[in-house]
Parts: structure tokens; C-alpha cells; sequence
């Protein structure tokens, strides 16, 4: 039996280890976990910071007015009642035409309230700021309502502080003591909104 011995100086050195950090297996094996690791966390301060509330601040009022605001639909839609609203950008007031398909028992009120709900970004995005207007009868069904700055004549009193022409969507609700007309007013500086009782 003839055996061939290769001389020492011919045999391969042994291979040297690849640096871990060139191996392709490695960013295989913890690239997906780490990926999904980071977009947890991005995922998780998204959700922090634009939480929404669960619960408004006033639920149990909101919860007790709910009865008062199906009876007030009710005898608006009873009365027939509908409204017209516009913006009068020179005037910077609210002018509404409202109209009763039933005689009322009554003469129009000579002043109802206006509340203005709107998207507050000083509150965060999810906040909405409401503001509450008087609206003064001038003619039969015609109401008014100054969305003024301070007015120095006025004792110094603050009027509603709206910017209308800034506005793309509000929250518009008419009310008296006995019925209510709501609706969302899209774009109030190009356009008006008529209001119908609730079905």
C-alpha cells in the first residue's frame, strides 16, 4: 500500500472565520425582528400623542340632556320648522331666515341662540371649541348676529370671536327652550345652510 505524504509547506492554513458583521445570514435572521421592533415603537408614540378621548369631560351632562334634545326635535319637526343661514362677510355677521310650515301659537322668538362648533388646533386636533351667539329677530322670521371683534361702544364687552373665512366645516345648532335645529355647515364663506328638523 503506497501512501503519498504532501509536504508540510503545501497543506491549506486553515480558513480564517468571516467577520460577523459581513455575514449575509445575519441581517437575514435579525434584520425582520428589528424592523418590526422599530415600527412598534414609532407605532406606539403615534398612538400617544393623537389619543382620543374615550369619554367627553361632560358625559354625565351630555347623558342627562339627551331626553330634553329628542323632545326639542320632536316639536321641531312637529312646528315644520327650517332654517336658511348665511354668512355676510362685510358685515361679519350671521343672518338666518327662519320658517314654520305650522302657525305657531306664538310669534317667532324675538332672540334665539346660535352655537358654533368648530376644530380648535390651539386644543389639538381631536378638540373642538364651541362658541354660543344670540341672534336677534330684526324682521318677521329674519334673525342677525354679530360675529364681531371687541367693540369699544359695547362696554367693553367681548362679542363671538369666529373666523369664518378660515372655516371649511362647523357644527351649526339653532335653539330655543322648546326646539332645535342642527346640522354641519360646509365651507361657510362660499356657501349657506338650511337646517331641517331632525327625522
Amino acid at each position: 500500500m503506497n501512501t503519498h505524504v504532501l509536504p508540510l509547506e503545501k497543506l491549506s492554513p486553515p480558513k480564517k472565520p468571516d467577520d460577523w458583521k459581513k455575514e449575509p445570514w445575519l441581517f437575514l435572521v435579525v434584520g425582520g425582528p428589528l424592523i418590526v421592533v422599530c415600527a412598534s415603537i414609532a407605532t406606539g408614540i403615534i398612538a400617544w400623542r393623537g389619543a382620543d378621548p374615550v369619554v367627553a369631560a361632560d358625559y354625565y351632562r351630555q347623558g342627562l340632556m339627551i331626553n330634553t334634545d329628542l323632545h326639542r326635535d320632536a316639536k321641531a319637526r312637529e312646528l315644520g320648522l327650517r332654517a336658511e343661514i348665511t354668512f355676510d362677510a362685510q358685515t361679519n355677521t350671521l343672518q338666518m331666515q327662519l320658517q314654520a310650515q305650522k302657525q305657531l301659537n306664538q310669534t317667532l322668538p324675538e332672540t334665539v341662540q346660535i352655537s358654533i362648533a368648530s376644530a380648535d388646533e390651539s386644543l389639538g386636533a381631536v378638540n373642538e371649541l364651541v362658541r354660543r351667539l344670540p341672534m336677534s329677530q330684526t324682521t318677521a322670521g329674519h334673525y342677525v348676529g354679530n360675529l364681531g371683534n371687541k367693540d369699544a361702544s359695547d362696554s367693553g364687552k367681548t362679542k363671538l370671536r369666529v373666523n369664518m373665512a378660515e372655516a371649511k366645516l362647523m357644527h351649526i345648532k339653532v335653539e330655543t327652550t322648546e326646539w332645535r335645529l342642527t346640522g354641519d355647515w360646509f365651507d361657510p364663506k362660499q356657501r349657506s345652510i338650511h337646517l331641517v328638523a331632525a327625522k
